[in-house]
């Protein structure tokens, strides 16, 4: 079950990267190679990630008011 899960969040966090990174160079990132799968994976995990922080931080702020 473990490797089930970590491999579909492998696989979701490359194909964000790879659509980000993939705009921001204008089509020409394509994520295949061994470093760039790295890259896409990283950058797909933070794209993943940052909406969770965004709510934790949130309610952080409002229950310290």
């Amino acid at each position: 079950m473990d490797f089930i899960f970590d491999f579909l969040i492998n696989v979701l966090a490359h194909r964000i990267g790879v659509g980000v990174l993939g705009v921001l160079t204008g089509g020409s990132f394509k994520g295949e190679s061994g470093y760039a799968w790295g890259r896409a994976v990283v950058v797909g995990s933070l794209v993943i990630l940052t909406p969770i922080a965004a709510i934790i931080a949130w309610l952080v702020f409002a229950i310290g008011r």
